[in-house]
């Protein structure tokens, strides 16, 4: 162990193979973040899957007896939107692959959906992916628009083992067209530097839990975060020796990981 849990004083999380897996809880939820409340540590969920707003990942989480309030959740589809506000002016039009809900967040902005004039292409995980929305996508690419992808998981996790993320998706576009995109989610600083900001905290007191070597714990490193890899998720412990960054600590679950914050 390269952290002493006692000196943290704020934790970032994320929740796909960190608090669920599909529906399936994980080992130590709720208790967990009893655990945290009763020492007055504040927390934030950082999650690359932007099929849900923070508004609506609230009711999801509250399922699992966690408190928390929208502002603590910070998804890839609330960081590309906050980057596309800086960069596109509100009327740009725009062609999404993913959910409603990212495309949601982004006409909340007065990005304007719109297939044959879009100057800008996001894609994001998009579980009604088809032939014709990757053939959009590719020719407004073609034509010029920017390519901006949500984030580059390959895979996400569900109870009856993987399916393709978004890193797959965009995959399928870049290969179409030779462009490369912008990725916005982990393991990209700008998620871990809202979370640090929200939670008021110093990066060398906060800790990351994450389930992804190359994307919770690389990002996370890479800001100066503390960092936790769970084994419920995605990455394994003989995938560490490979991996671009090592986490300060390996755990089973949240529950082994209270036990060992306990002593």
């Amino acid at each position: 162990m390269n952290v002493d849990l006692h000196t943290i004083r704020a934790v970032a999380l994320d929740l796909d193979g960190v608090v669920w897996r599909g529906e399936e809880r994980l080992p130590g939820v709720p208790q967990f973040f009893t655990f945290l409340n009763q020492r007055g540590i504040p927390y934030v969920f950082l999650t690359n899957n932007s099929t849900r707003t923070p508004a609506e990942y609230v009711p999801k989480i509250g399922r699992y007896a966690i408190p928390v309030h929208d502002h603590q959740v910070i998804n890839s589809g609330i960081v590309t939107a906050e980057a596309m506000v800086k960069n596109y002016p509100s009327g740009t039009p725009i062609y999404v692959v993913g959910s409603e809900s990212l495309a949601a967040m982004l006409r909340a902005r007065g990005y304007l959906i719109d297939p044959d004039n879009a100057q800008v292409v996001v894609v994001g995980l998009d579980t009604q992916m088809t032939y014709e929305k990757l053939t959009i996508a590719g020719r407004r690419i073609l034509a010029g628009a920017a390519f901006i992808g949500t984030n580059a998981d390959a895979t996400f996790p569900v109870p009856g083992g993987l399916t393709p993320g978004a890193g797959s998706l965009i995959a399928a576009v870049q290969t179409m067209t030779g462009h490369k995109p912008l990725i916005m989610g982990k393991p990209q600083p700008t998620m871990f530097e809202i979370a640090l900001e929200r939670l008021g905290a110093l990066p060398e007191r906060t800790l990351m839990i994450g389930d992804r070597l190359d994307t919770d714990i690389l990002g996370a490193a890479g800001v100066s975060m503390k960092t936790a890899l769970v084994l419920t998720g995605i990455s394994h412990r003989e995938d560490i020796p490979r991996a671009q960054a090592h986490p300060d600590l390996v755990t089973e679950n949240l529950e082994t990981l209270m036990t060992q914050w306990a002593l």
